[in-house]
């Protein structure tokens, strides 16, 4: 066994955490920040191969690239990725507790509500990573870790591919492991959100039974049954096993796409309607992950994360779909708008003036001056908006309000700069 380094790059190792055949895992401290973090090595060394190192990086950095792009509460987090000739390393959250196949036998199985509220954040988070357009492709028990705290993360998305090329990976080797992987994973078939959810299917299974729906002495029977049979009965395993828990697995594991649920925020929403304990987490939840959306969009960069708190707590979020309204020329209004995500368009007069991305702010002239909306603004695509009034903002904190009129001011005179291009452009 290879001696534990004391420094990895810039970060200090403190103790070993994990290991397994690829790689370890070690407990470290980034100076930088003052923080706690996990470095997961490889055990080899990257090939000396120039084409072959090139393929290796690639590979390696799959996980950084897909779970760096995802920031929810039960999702670990993706800090920094190394990969050079002599090692390779990833830097990412460390979570405080064991993975989810330490309660998988019979004898040391979780209380039944710990097991549903992993089963109901897990499925918050897949549901949010297939928004992003991530597929997992590996869910099961040794990937999701739970906190001292019971909260629980997925981690592990060296596999994961981004949902609009995975059509381009269909009939390649099977992914995933084989005992949790869907029957369209091993018939080599394209692999979507869905298949996730079938993986969380048997996860849940086993967390809640201590064994599998499908059990076999053979990998070839194995795919026989997962493929072929129906799976067994939660129930006929454990008998006190609420029937609507049962029903839920049930129907995670559906063969059929049309019958296994759409997407995971289906299965979270199926587990609260079940169990009364889900409702008093799921608040706290929305919050947090409201206060995430926010922390990635450039109009709240500067804020801390006090005033970024009260802005979730006193602000309402309205949904608008592709196509409606959302401000009319001319009426009357003493609110302003954020764009959390997608886009809207500014018409003036039947005129296209501007195109708006997340981060951007619209209305805030009639908010500033309490005058008529000078121009409409339309969805043009599925979009999540912040809406702010004028009584909702003094009663925040004076510091949080200035942080308000100093954006204000900045892209006031941004639009102000590209205003006086565009005239100097055509002449005025």
């Amino acid at each position: 066994m290879r001696t534990m380094p004391k420094t990895i790059g810039r970060y200090q190792i403190a103790n070993e955490v994990g290991r397994g055949g690829m790689g370890v895992v070690y407990l470290a401290r980034d100076p930088f920040i003052d923080r706690d973090v996990a470095i997961k090595t490889t055990l080899t060394p990257p090939p000396s191969d120039a084409g072959e190192f090139e393929v290796y990086k690639s590979v390696f950095f799959n996980e950084a690239r897909t779970a760096g792009k995802l920031t929810h509460r039960n999702i670990v987090q993706m800090f920094d990725a190394h990969v050079d000739r002599e090692s390779s390393y990833l830097v990412m959250e460390y979570v405080d507790g064991p993975n989810l196949s330490k309660y998988t036998s019979k004898n040391s199985l979780l209380p039944l509500g710990k097991v549903i509220n992993a089963a109901f954040q897990c499925a918050k988070a897949l549901d949010y990573a297939h928004q992003q357009g991530v597929i997992h492709r590996d869910i099961k028990p040794s990937n999701i870790l739970l906190s001292s705290l019971g909260v629980a993360k997925i981690s592990d998305f060296g596999i994961a591919v981004f949902q609009d090329t995975e059509k381009k990976t269909s009939g390649m080797n099977l992914t995933g492991s084989l005992m949790y992987a869907s029957p369209e994973q091993l018939r080599k078939e394209n692999v979507t959100p869905q298949s996730d959810l079938y993986s969380l299917g048997v996860l849940l299974f086993e967390l809640v039974a201590g064994e599998r729906p499908f059990e076999a002495d053979s990998d070839v029977a194995l795919f026989y049954q997962v493929t072929s049979e129906e799976p067994k009965k939660l129930k006929s395993v454990r008998s006190d096993v609420p029937e609507s828990l049962e029903r839920i697995v049930a129907r995670c594991l559906e063969k059929d796409l049309n019958r296994r649920y759409a997407n995971g925020g289906q299965v979270a929403q199926e587990l609260i309607a079940s169990f009364d304990h889900l409702r008093n987490i799921t608040q706290e939840i929305n919050q947090e992950e409201k206060l995430n959306s926010l922390k990635k969009i450039s109009f709240f960069k500067d804020f801390s994360s006090s005033e970024l708190a009260e802005v979730v707590k006193d602000t309402s979020w309205v949904r608008h779909a592709a196509s409606s309204t959302i401000i009319a020329e001319g009426e009357m209004d003493d609110s302003f708008y954020i764009l959390v995500s997608g886009e809207v368009v500014v018409r003036k007069k039947g005129q296209i003036l501007a195109m708006l991305k997340p981060g951007d702010c619209f209305g805030e002239m009639a908010y500033l001056g309490n005058t008529r909306r000078t121009a409409s603004i339309l969805a043009a695509t599925d979009t999540v908006l912040m809406r702010m009034s004028a009584s909702i903002l003094d009663r925040m904190s004076m510091s949080a309000q200035l942080m308000f009129y100093r954006v204000f001011s900045k892209t006031l005179i941004s639009r102000l700069a590209r205003t006086s291009e565009i005239l100097s452009k055509i002449g005025y």
